[in-house]
């Protein structure tokens, strides 16, 4: 007779329980899973390929007749405070300006474009090199260096600006009397008439003419160039004419003077 075995018997070597069958042949064994296994983390070694950000220096300004914005308007106070005559510091780079930076272009002796590039601000960064006038007694007074072409003017209160200019060119032209050299007189001489109008001669118009000796005038000009260009005459910029013209009276001595020989120009009126 079978002999049946209820309940549970533990192993003799206590073991894990089993359930026995009937024929004494365990039929089943239950074995907890084994605990996770956690494999340690495994570190790769990278190198970095990140390039470092490059700094872009942008390029020194350029400021040309046309262009706006506040770095011009601190141009024109740089201008304004070393004695030249921008106009009103207004952020505008107009023909007042560019006269005013071709005058210092030739008072420091640098080249003479009218532009105002990396040069020319470095330079108003320093203290001017340039010599000033040659009398420096009191005004109203003018004077023109004709190696430099440019003009210092000394008004009644004794404040100074510089103006730029051209001069006679030194070419031989034909005048209506003859030939003629296009030739600056220097010398002292005095302001005399004054016209307060376009003056037409006949090689040329003179705007707001102020004569110092014969037909030899200072007066304005749309066309002064970095160069001697003129008949004789001194010419300045229509726009430094306006400024000019009501602030020198008739008498005010004027100077010209050239470290070069002149020649003569063979004539007492170079017709603009």
């Amino acid at each position: 007779m079978a002999a049946v075995l209820a309940g549970v018997a533990c192993g003799a070597d206590g073991g894990l329980p089993v359930e026995e069958a009937d024929d004494g042949v365990p039929s089943t064994v239950t074995v907890p899973p084994p605990p996770p296994t956690t494999a340690p983390p495994t570190t790769t070694a990278t190198t970095s390929t990140t390039t470092p950000p490059t700094t872009t220096i942008p390029p020194p300004p350029v400021y040309r007749e046309g262009d706006q914005g506040p770095g011009i308007a601190q141009l024109q106070q740089a201008l304004l405070l070393l004695g030249f005559r921008p106009g009103e510091p207004d952020g505008r780079y107009g023909a007042a300006t560019t006269s005013a930076v071709l005058a210092f272009q030739k008072h420091e002796g640098l080249q003479r474009d009218g532009v105002a590039g990396p040069e020319v601000l470095g330079a108003l960064a320093r203290p001017p090199t340039g010599a000033g006038p040659r009398d420096p007694g009191p005004g109203p007074r003018l004077e023109v260096d004709l190696d430099r072409q440019i003009m210092f003017v000394t008004l009644a209160d004794g404040s100074r600006t510089v103006l730029n200019v051209s001069t006679g060119s030194g070419e031989t032209y034909r005048h209506p009397r003859g030939s003629a050299v296009a030739a600056t007189p220097v010398g002292t001489y005095a302001i005399g008439r004054k016209v307060d109008a376009l003056e037409r001669a006949p090689l040329g118009v003179l705007y707001r003419p102020m004569y110092f000796t014969g037909g030899f005038a200072v007066h304005g000009s749309p066309s002064v160039p970095a160069y001697p260009a003129s008949h004789g005459c001194i010419r300045v910029s229509n726009v430094d004419e306006d400024w000019l013209f009501p602030r020198i009276p008739p008498g005010t001595p004027i100077t010209i003077y050239s470290g070069a020989p002149v020649a003569d120009p063979g004539t007492d009126s170079p017709i603009a």
